[in-house]
């Protein structure tokens, strides 16, 4: 440690363990100005959560990692509010307010870390929760799209992460208005015999600040029966930076993303590309071609994103049989592929012939985009084609199984 805490602050810090240590200083970085995630990752894995602390809070800031030296030569305004934010912070308060019942804390590096966000190449050093982490050992499925969604989407996400979650799903959304709340109520509301509820909120504030507020119902019944995830200390609100933020992590836990509705731009898009970084597949609700709201679906089905009508095709995109409710055992044989429906060997023939992309495919074989799009979904996740950003060709497996 380089630097000493006030008075009875000190004290207390050091009847710490070296673990809540750690974590103390984590809360700590992690309520500073000017410090996002990437760079708080960085202070832990490169210099160490502790001497980080110690080293800003004492105003040897240039110590830690470069992008912090940087950060006080392009931007000492924001420096000088992190190191006075430092200065007067009290990180073993910051600690007990974040261990309250069935609250957890996550630090990157260790045992109790979820396994499947420890992977991710952007994974927070710290992580705050709040129910029930075996949600996230499950298939789980990002739904997310616009907040002015209409009437028809809403419905559609909300029977589709209830048909999820009934084949043993984690519906992974973020609380927001519209699409987000549509998929958590679906979830939540076939929990009554199905044990925890399915839904797995990510949030952009501390886990005690309910955003939008007119979720304060929905964020209390995902909390205490399903699970809550963020980055964010206890008693932050979502400054605008956090949402993006937050979007990486419902990628990051997903093993799909569905877009129920979005517009071109707007955080679903952002989702998606954080998605894409990541290798998590992205499928697409169609809409009517006219519509605000199906516009940037529409440009995710034409670009290549896989086709999801219902959850049906969704299940089938992440390998979960819906009578089974759980994907095979790892190792087992898979089923035999069904053969071929009249489509797909239309689109077989097509790409036989030569690699095309979907708006190729669909002129030749007369087909509707929707045909054509849910059959190269299919041949896909059956191994018989294969892609190359928006372009299709016939596997090898694929020209053998004709």
């Amino acid at each position: 440690m380089s630097g000493d805490l006030p008075g009875a602050t000190d004290a207390a810090f050091r009847r710490l363990s070296p673990a809540e240590r750690t974590a103390a200083c984590l809360v700590g970085l992690a309520h500073l100005p000017g410090l996002g995630p990437a760079t708080l990752r960085r202070c832990h894995l490169e210099h160490g959560a502790e001497e980080s602390w110690f080293d800003i809070a004492s105003g040897h800031h240039r110590r830690v990692v470069p992008v912090v030296e940087q950060l006080a030569r392009m931007k000492p305004a924001v420096t000088d509010k992190m190191l006075k934010e430092a200065s007067t912070r009290d990180v073993v308060a910051d600690l007990r307010r974040q261990q309250q019942p069935g609250w957890g804390l996550h630090v990157l590096g260790t045992r109790a870390y979820p396994e499947r966000l420890a992977r991710d190449p952007d994974a927070p050093a710290v992580l705050f929760t709040c129910g029930d982490l075996g949600l996230l050992s499950r298939p789980t499925v990002g739904i997310v799209g616009t907040r002015n969604a209409t009437l028809a989407g809403r419905q559609l996400a909300e029977s589709m992460a209830a048909e999820l979650a009934r084949a043993g799903v984690a519906v992974v959304s973020g609380l927001a208005l519209g699409i987000d709340g549509a998929s958590h109520r679906g979830a939540i509301g076939i929990a009554a015999d199905a044990g925890p509820v399915a839904a797995v909120g990510v949030v952009a504030s501390g886990l005690d600040v309910v955003y939008p507020r007119r979720h304060l119902d929905l964020h209390r019944r995902v909390a205490s029966s399903g699970l809550m995830v963020s980055e964010t200390p206890a008693g932050v609100r979502p400054d605008a930076w956090r949402f993006p933020a937050r979007n990486r992590l419902i990628a990051g836990l997903s093993d799909a993303v569905v877009v129920v509705e979005s517009r071109i731009a707007g955080g679903s898009m952002h989702t998606v590309d954080e998605a894409l970084i990541r290798g998590v597949p992205v499928m697409a609700v169609p809409g009517p071609p006219g519509a605000p709201a199906s516009q940037g679906t529409n440009q995710l089905l034409f670009d290549g994103a896989n086709l999801a009508r219902n959850a049906a095709d969704v299940l089938l995109a992440i390998g979960v049989d819906p009578h089974l409710g759980a994907a095979p055992p790892h190792g087992s044989a898979p089923p035999e592929a069904p053969e071929p429906t009249p489509a797909e060997l239309s689109v077989l023939d097509v790409l036989e012939a030569t690699p095309s992309s979907l708006a190729e495919v669909v002129a030749a074989t007369g087909r509707t985009v929707e045909e054509v799009a849910h059959a190269l979904s299919t041949l896909e996740i059956a191994g018989r084609i294969g892609r190359s950003g928006a372009w299709y060709e016939v596997s090898a497996a694929g020209r053998s199984g004709r």
